[in-house]
C-alpha cells in the first residue's frame, strides 16, 4: 500500500514538472516581426498589449521616442510605426537610418500605430564599415 502511494505519489510530481516545463518553453519566444507584417497581419489587434518584437529602420528621433520604418520599405510612408522609449535607454550606435530591433507592447493600431519599447538593440557595428 506504502509503495502504490508512494509511486502515485512521484507520478503526479513528475507529471507537474514536465507540465510546467512545456508550459514555461511555448510562451517563452517572443515573435519578431518587420513593421509590414505587423501592419499587413489580418488579426493585428490581437497582438495589443502582447509582448513582441520588431524589426524596423529608424526614422524622426525625439525626446520621448522616435518612427521606425520598415527595413524593406523605408520610402513607403504608410508603413510607419511611433516608437515610445521613456524610461528605456537607448544603445550605442542608435541613430535615424539604423535597422533596430525593439522589444515592447504594440499599444496602439488605430490612427497612428504606437508601440511601448521596453528593450532596443542594434546590431554591432562592422570593423568594415
Amino acid at each position: 500500500m506504502v509503495k502504490s502511494k508512494n509511486l502515485i505519489f512521484t507520478a503526479v510530481i513528475i507529471l507537474a514538472c514536465a507540465s510546467a516545463f512545456l508550459y514555461l518553453l511555448s510562451n517563452s519566444t517572443v515573435p519578431i516581426f518587420t513593421v509590414k507584417e505587423i501592419m499587413d497581419h489580418p488579426h493585428a489587434d490581437s497582438f495589443v498589449n502582447r509582448n513582441i518584437q520588431l524589426v524596423g529602420t529608424v526614422q524622426l528621433v525625439n525626446n520621448t521616442g522616435f518612427f521606425i520604418t520598415d527595413p524593406e520599405d523605408v520610402n513607403n510612408a504608410s508603413l510607419i510605426i511611433y516608437i515610445n522609449t521613456t524610461n528605456v535607454e537607448r544603445p550605442a550606435g542608435f541613430q535615424p537610418g539604423k535597422t533596430i530591433l525593439v522589444e515592447g507592447k504594440l499599444i496602439s493600431t488605430t490612427n497612428m500605430w504606437k508601440f511601448r519599447a521596453s528593450m532596443i538593440s542594434t546590431k554591432c557595428p562592422s570593423k568594415y564599415e
